[in-house]
């Protein structure tokens, strides 16, 4: 039963931040932890995916389904032990089928159609022409069909920069300091096992991209590392004191 914390939460940040697509048939929402944030939900959804997966296996429409851990990227919320333990069950089972790896920083370039000449030059090596997969919306830059000569971008899906300033101004008020505050996701196509998947590459590509991005020579990402220990070794589960 979902009291009106939880309606709120699923009205404000699952569908008017498009976490429900159009290509979404059916979607529940299922709380696996207690925190009053987007972390502690999982979205279980009947999309063209999932149906299609089921009629290639010649399966029934609804035998497959695609969850969504949400909230994982927000190191500024509190984040529940017991989302990462629902979350280490379901990937020891099951294939993972995307995964979003992000860095942050801050970026004096503003993503907007004046810039957008900037941005392919900045990203010129991920795209193979100035097509319609190319683009920006908005306050965002999307590459959706990523391709490099020098990463190993096989397995990158899209490649994404937004303003995070923006976004969060929208809810709620943040220190002007971080007025260029700026987020590079990439969104990783895994279909492996977690366990079976070396991310290690992937991250260092996408940090050399974030550096190159954010003017910068150095990143901190032992929070990113924390969350992969997280999730595969389960004595990392189970220390206490840990911070998230």
């Amino acid at each position: 039963m979902l009291d009106s914390t939880d309606n709120y939460i699923i009205d404000e940040y699952f569908n008017q931040k498009e976490i429900v697509r159009k290509n979404d048939y059916d979607v529940k929402f299922i709380k696996i932890g207690n925190q009053r944030n987007i972390s502690g939900y999982i979205l279980v959804k009947c999309n063209i995916e999932s149906v299609d997966l089921s009629k290639r296996r010649k399966k029934k429409k609804t035998f497959y389904s695609e969850v969504v851990f949400c909230g994982l990227r927000q190191p500024t919320k509190e984040i529940n032990k017991s989302t990462y333990s629902v979350l280490s069950n379901f990937i020891k089972r099951f294939k993972v089928s995307d995964l979003d790896i992000c860095f942050d920083g801050l970026s004096e370039i503003a993503i907007n159609s004046k810039n957008i000449n900037q941005y392919y030059y900045m990203f010129n090596e991920y795209i193979n022409n100035f097509s319609k997969d190319t683009e920006i919306i908005k306050s965002s830059f999307y590459i959706n069909t990523p391709s490099s000569p020098n990463d190993d971008t096989d397995y990158f899906k899209k490649i994404c920069v937004y303003d995070k300033f923006i976004k969060e101004s929208k809810h709620k008020k943040i220190d002007p300091r971080y007025t260029n505050w700026k987020r590079l996701e990439v969104t990783v196509n895994v279909h492996f096992k977690f366990n079976g998947f070396v991310i290690d590459d992937y991250i260092e590509d996408i940090k050399r991209t974030a550096k190159s991005y954010f003017n910068t020579s150095n990143f901190s990402y032992e929070y990113l590392d924390l969350q992969c220990k997280l999730l595969t070794d389960r004595r990392t589960l189970h220390r206490k004191n840990i911070e998230l």
